[in-house]
C-alpha cells in the first residue's frame, strides 16, 4: 500500500528551520575591533575636510 511507505510525520518539520531562541539564550556575540580604515576611505576623509575648509574660507572672504 502506498500510504504505509510514508515515513512517520515529526515534531517540527518547519521548512524555514527551527523558531528563534528566547532572548539571552544562543550564541554568545563577541565584538570585535572594527576595521581600520582603507586608503580610500581616508582620502575621501581629507577631500570632503579640504572642501568644508575651503568653503568656510571663501565665506569668511566675502
Amino acid at each position: 500500500m502506498a500510504a504505509d511507505s510514508r515515513s512517520p510525520l515529526h515534531r517540527n518539520r518547519d521548512p524555514h528551520g527551527s523558531p528563534p531562541l528566547p532572548d539571552g539564550e544562543g550564541v554568545p556575540v563577541v565584538p570585535r575591533e572594527p576595521d581600520p580604515p582603507t586608503t580610500r576611505q581616508r582620502l575621501t576623509a581629507v577631500l570632503v575636510i579640504v572642501i568644508v575648509v575651503a568653503a568656510v574660507v571663501i565665506g569668511q572672504l566675502r
